[in-house]
């Protein structure tokens, strides 16, 4: 998932199509808090799975979209 075309816009890649389910952190580290420097979405173990947006040069593990 990503932004980088329309800031604020979380879409499926390579698809595009908008999300249509977003489950930010929002306790000690509210998300998504990078603007655009950080345009890809990601899960993280320590947040209970919640997501966060980071940095698109960063290596995670893909989450597939389904056909």
């Amino acid at each position: 998932m990503r932004d980088e075309v329309t800031e604020d816009l979380w879409t499926h890649f390579p698809s595009e199509t908008p999300m249509s389910f977003l489950d930010w952190v929002t306790s000690t580290n509210p998300q998504p808090n990078g603007g655009r420097k950080a345009n890809c979405g990601a899960y993280y173990r320590s947040y209970d799975y919640h997501m966060v947006d980071e940095k698109c040069s960063r290596n995670f593990n893909p989450i597939c979209e389904t056909p």
